[in-house]
């Protein structure tokens, strides 16, 4: 039987290493550990022994999860697997010392298959979905075919959490109903995994309404849950899948629960708010991204019009169903006055938990190709480059960007109280400085209790213990 350990410095449940555990448990040991430094993850290294460390990984992260590789694999001589956004994007990982597997895309059959071939001592280099340093050699091997079956998957793991302890917030629990998104916004990865998987099976998979109603049935005979998250791109985007799924729920199931749409999809079925308030949605989350239609469609490829904005928030409104909007500030050709315009159609279409953040640089998206043709960034502008958090500063050189960047730290202020607004004019011509951290950082906790409705104290503990490397910037 081999064995996969996890690690982990955020204590949050991520869906990917839960999917990948239930898929291998049947036949191997899956555990995971949670830790900052080497050394807090000594014991478990000692007591479990696993024959693969793993790291599940964003780009930002890669730079710990590297540090943490770099300094077990030296004292335990065990494999290092990396899968996730990060290398999914950026394969050229494998060339880092200690990274001896990396994983593109999907990961449940691909980590299975590697741990088969390991238990029976077989050779890893041929293993899809992996590149293998092996040997002195990288054999780079192409992706296999997506499931097209999302049933046939295990309901992900969530006893694999169990290192979280009884501090943790599980009231409210991550649930996905679908893979993929049919959108092509240039800010986003989908266009890149759309092209890795060319030919190889649909992009977006939808699950059955039953397998999602058997693993929420599981879920709340399990206790402790209170509302379910469904993190899909743009959740129920089959109407008729939705429509039948929302009756099943609220019947069988019964919890509160939030999940994302877009406002044209909301606009354009009468019925679609009121649906989704009588099944127990207690918020929705939609993207604005910029108050300039301009912005939004030429430069985001959103696809999204000013009118379809308004026309959704006032369906949700009658629904009284409260509304979270995402926003971005400091895009590329965005003026101080673009940003201001964003501020305004949150406060005009009374977004009840606007959200924001600052436009974060990822390469290879279309978005950041554009800046870079624009000289607004550099062209050999790095993923190491990229600020562990994109609510701190904008790597762009946009006339205002520092105006901007102080505008960011009191958007969701001006939001809720307008009244605000000629003060924070004044405000954002001063420098950056840490009161203006501090304050976003109160009206986000308050903003992010209320939309996700968490517990206050758990919630205060998940910050302290992992967003204070944030106030080291």
């Amino acid at each position: 039987m081999a064995k996969l350990l996890f690690l982990q410095n955020i204590e949050y449940e991520f869906l990917g290493p839960m999917y990948i555990s239930s898929m291998v448990k049947g036949s191997h040991a899956c555990e995971l550990a949670l830790g900052d430094k080497p050394e807090d993850f000594y014991g478990i290294m000692e007591s479990f022994k696993p024959d693969v460390i793993g790291f599940s990984i964003m780009t930002g992260s890669h730079r710990w999860a590297l540090g943490i590789a770099r300094a077990l694999k030296a004292r335990y001589k065990t494999l290092s697997l990396f899968g996730g956004a990060h290398p999914t994007f950026f394969p050229e990982f494998i060339d880092e010392d200690g990274v001896d597997l990396l994983c593109r895309g999907e990961g449940e059959e691909a980590t299975l298959e590697l741990l088969d071939r390991i238990d029976a001592g077989s050779d890893i280099t041929g293993v899809a979905n992996l590149y293998v340093k092996s040997g002195g050699r990288i054999f780079r091997n192409p992706v296999r075919p997506l499931q097209k079956d999302l049933d046939a998957y295990p309901f992900p793991d969530r006893t694999l959490y169990k290192a979280l302890g009884q501090g943790a917030d599980r009231s409210v629990r991550n649930v996905i109903s679908s893979r993929g998104c049919m959108f092509h916004c240039s800010f986003c990865f989908e266009d890149s995994i759309r092209e890795l998987y060319r030919g190889k099976g649909a992009h977006l998979r939808v699950r059955s309404v039953e397998k999602v109603i058997e693993e929420l049935r599981a879920l709340k005979a399990a206790g402790g849950i209170k509302t379910v998250y469904f993190c899909d791109d743009v959740f129920g985007i089959n109407k008729k899948w939705l429509y039948e799924f929302l009756e099943v729920y609220k019947r069988e199931i019964g919890l509160d629960f939030l999940c994302l749409a877009r406002a044209d999809i909301i606009c354009a079925n009468p019925g679609y708010a009121e649906k989704l308030k009588e099944a127990g949605c207690k918020s929705l989350f939609f993207g604005i991204e910029s108050g300039s239609e301009r912005l939004r469609n030429t430069v985001l490829n959103k696809n999204l019009k000013d009118r379809d904005i308004y026309c959704a928030a006032e369906m949700l409104h009658k629904a009284g169903l409260p509304f979270r909007t995402y926003n971005i500030l400091g895009l590329p050709d965005e003026t101080l006055e673009d940003a201001f315009n964003t501020i305004k159609m949150n406060i005009r279409i009374k977004a009840d938990y606007p959200w924001c953040s600052i436009f974060s640089p990822y390469p290879r998206t279309a978005l950041t190709a554009y800046a870079q043709e624009r000289g607004l960034l550099e062209r050999d502008f790095s993923p190491d480059s990229i600020a562990g958090s994109f609510f701190i500063e904008s790597k762009l050189g946009l006339p205002d960007i520092r105006r901007i960047e102080n505008l960011h730290k009191f958007f969701q202020t001006a939001v809720l109280w307008p009244r605000s607004l000629p003060l924070i004019r004044l405000l954002i011509k001063l420098p950056p400085n840490p009161l203006f951290k501090l304050w976003f950082g109160l009206v986000y906790f308050y903003i992010f209790l209320k939309s996700e409705r968490r517990s206050f104290l758990k919630t205060c503990l998940f910050a302290l213990k992992n967003y204070g490397h944030l106030l080291k910037k």
